[in-house]
């Protein structure tokens, strides 16, 4: 297939699983081309490995992430799969530290398919559990201690909203030669971004804000290194986690209102969380805009006036019960749902779905503000709902 023709803006679907050579020559060129895993060839040979609608989108996430490249993924974990395994090496992968406060499906990969069934040797970098923030001023030590060969975190974590000292733990990273992935989910492109401060590679649940309707599952993986792309796209070749043209397309069409959107859910957010620390049915509220939280100064520092992020994390007084009496109460303008990044807001319970071991806080609600039901009507039915906490329990 040669030539494609873009009619303007707008990609078409491309649901070939193969691509038509004209002649021998042709192919044979396709493929020498192939070996060197361009990010984009006038002749595309297999879906597996690279299909023009998806392309198209890599393209317009590149310019969003301000990367070299993007590889897309059938989902946020096969994107977090893919950064991983390419700088797994037999022999020669060293030890990983891995950042303590991530996301429960990270968690749950990290022990059950890096350590259980690829034995690598990983080390956790915790929070300091009193004030629940990174004590980067100790990092050194521990980086000299452990001597990884990589490390990861979240630059906001899921579901604690605790923000890394990311510029400054890059630094100290890349003066001892150590590779840095970042899960950039939370913050997005908007808040932060990760390889201007020197980080090997940028991913996201695409599922999440850059896609922002709910309705599809995908990954991406960003940098800047053609060794590291060339690594990334050999990998997903052969572990077939390309995200298909439909959801390329849709993602592709979506990015297109992300700046909107989430520049909405920000604002919402901010505001919303001032609601929640006035209201005495709430006992702690957990958001990086609110000078109360304890790495508000770090996401100042580097957001730089961005903003602070669409999620909050609220206690409520009365724990469970007062949990199962706000969502009854708050229906009509909030969902529960185990997602996060939807046009409207959603919540989830923290306890329930993590568990009480990670957890130990059972009014602990994690809600995702959205950007389509009007702010006035959502602040006043989650006050009511507060209000019923507070009357009732």
């Amino acid at each position: 297939m040669t030539g494609i023709k873009i009619p303007g803006k707008r990609v078409p679907i491309f649901r070939d699983s193969s691509f038509r050579f004209e002649t021998i020559g042709q192919a044979e060129k396709a493929f020498t081309q192939e070996d060197d895993y361009p990010q984009s060839s006038p002749d595309f040979i297999y879906s597996r490995y690279a299909n023009p609608s998806t392309v198209e989108t890599e393209k317009e996430l590149a310019n969003l992430e301000g990367s070299q490249w993007a590889l897309l993924t059938a989902s946020g974990m096969a994107a977090i799969d893919l950064a991983l395994s390419i700088f797994q090496k037999a022999g020669e992968t060293g030890t990983w530290l891995f950042f303590s406060e991530l996301y429960g499906g990270t968690n749950t990969f990290i022990d059950t398919i890096l350590v259980e069934r690829r034995g690598i040797k990983v080390e956790r970098f915790n929070i300091e559990k009193k004030d629940e923030r990174y004590d980067t001023d100790s990092l050194a030590g521990v980086l000299d201690r452990v001597k990884p060969k990589l490390i990861f975190f979240e630059a906001m974590s899921n579901p604690l909203l605790i923000v890394a000292e990311g510029n400054r733990i890059i630094r100290m990273a890349k003066e001892r030669g150590i590779t840095v992935i970042v899960d950039n989910t939370f913050c997005t492109p908007m808040l932060w971004k990760p390889l201007a401060a020197g980080a090997d590679v940028v991913l996201h649940s695409a599922t999440k804000f850059l896609s922002g309707h709910g309705n599809l599952t995908a990954g991406v993986v960003c940098g800047n290194d053609p060794e590291i792309k060339k690594a990334g796209m050999l990998y997903r070749k052969f572990a077939g986690a390309l995200l298909g043209p439909d959801d390329a397309y849709r993602l592709g069409t979506q990015l297109r209102t992300f700046r909107l959107r989430y520049t909405a859910q920000c604002e919402n957010a901010f505001r919303l969380a001032r609601t929640f620390e006035a209201h005495k049915a709430v006992k702690t509220v957990r958001y990086p805009g609110l000078e109360t939280h304890v790495t508000h100064g770090a996401a100042k520092a580097l957001f730089k006036g961005s903003g602070y992020g669409a999620m909050i994390n609220v206690d409520l007084n009365g724990g469970r019960r007062a949990c199962d009496l706000f969502l009854e109460k708050a229906s009509d303008v909030v969902w529960y749902t185990p997602t996060l990044g939807d046009p409207e807001t959603i919540l989830l319970h923290c306890l329930t779905v993590w568990g009480e071991e990670r957890f130990p806080y059972p009014g602990m609600l994690r809600l995702s503000v959205g950007f389509a039901e009007p702010y006035e009507t959502l602040e006043a039915g989650i006050v009511k709902a507060l209000d019923a906490i507070d009357v009732e329990d």
